[in-house]
């Protein structure tokens, strides 16, 4: 009885929210708009040939997903991100996205690896 009474006071706990996903649909817009797919492609693999020739991650993968933060998203959106010999790689967008529209393409990256 006691197993009862606490699986119900359990399953009536607030439950964490999930992470919030920007709708599919401005997260899109904003990540052709901001020319995201020349080098990321529209499904976010990097299966493009720029995208291939600067090693573009794949967003849809389960090891970007595993491995990227989120600060380190918004990171290389804001900052850019270079090699070693620092090549520019992908340029900076601070001064060309707002903090919120970077926050949007973070969220948009994400659920591209939901869809796995």
């Amino acid at each position: 009885m006691i197993a009862f009474v606490l699986a119900v006071v359990l399953a009536q706990a607030p439950q964490p929210a999930p992470a919030p996903v920007a709708p599919q649909s401005e997260g899109k817009k904003l990540f052709a708009k901001a020319k995201c797919i020349k080098c990321h492609g529209e499904d976010g693999k990097g299966d493009t040939e720029k995208g291939r020739q600067l090693k573009a991650p794949d967003f849809t993968g389960p090891d970007f997903q595993k491995e990227t933060t989120d600060q380190e998203m918004t990171d290389g959106i804001t900052k850019g991100v270079k090699d070693k010999k620092k090549k520019v790689l992908m340029p900076a967008y601070r001064n060309k996205l707002r903090k919120e529209d970077i926050q949007v393409l973070v969220r948009y990256v994400r659920s591209l690896g939901a869809n796995r």
